[in-house]
């Protein structure tokens, strides 16, 4: 049990500083006081179910999440998101022996493994989403453009100016870019005007 104090304790005190909340602005959210958060988080005591779902839908996360180890679930993390793409090359491996044991005449069938790559991406792109890793989503978002201009332009018939096709992911990886900047300064922009306002409303000690 203890253990597990310890564990939500340690979370709660993560998610709330991922969220850019102080103590007190979580209690304020939850109809609690600041000292029963402060409490959560030294492990003195942990809150009901009820509270859980209710922080958890806060954080935006689940609360398997809240009473989870971080540190095991960290490291799971990559493990599955390899095991979820080696599973694709696998597929595409198969695809390519069988192909050649039944069509044996059949020209480039070494594209499935091209093929796969975009494919790959998507995957990383939706567990990078769901683990909510903005940059590694943006360089999934790329990795899947670009593989598939070349997608299109291997499979193609060889046409004077081919190569242009790799001019259409360029302003999808500008807007791309620029997406990610503005989430991530809207943050940034988010927090800084709600400090300047708690800032702006504290009470000066009365003067002497």
């Amino acid at each position: 049990m203890d253990d597990l104090k310890q564990i939500i304790a340690e979370n709660i005190s993560f998610y709330r500083k991922e969220a850019g909340l102080t103590q007190a602005e979580l209690a304020e959210k939850l109809s609690y006081t600041d000292k029963a958060v402060s409490k959560w988080e030294r492990a003195e005591s942990y809150p009901d179910i009820a509270t859980l779902a209710a922080m958890a839908k806060l954080f935006g996360v689940t609360v398997n999440e809240l009473i989870a180890d971080r540190k095991k679930t960290k490291k799971a993390k990559p493990l599955v998101c390899l095991l979820s793409c080696g599973l694709v090359w696998l597929v595409a491996t198969i695809a390519y022996v069988l192909l050649n044991m039944i069509a044996p005449n059949l020209e480039k069938t070494w594209l499935i493994f091209i093929y796969a790559v975009p494919v790959c991406a998507i995957v990383f792109l939706v567990f990078m989403a769901i683990w909510k890793q903005k940059l590694l989503v943006l360089v999934g978002e790329s990795i899947i453009m670009w593989s598939i201009a070349a997608c299109v332009f291997l499979t193609m018939p060889p046409i004077p100016n081919g190569f242009f096709v790799f001019f259409l992911p360029i302003p999808l990886q500008i807007l791309a870019v620029l997406w990610y900047d503005y989430r991530n300064k809207g943050k940034a922009k988010f927090t800084f005007n709600r400090r300047r306002v708690k800032s702006n409303n504290k009470v000066e000690p009365p003067q002497e």
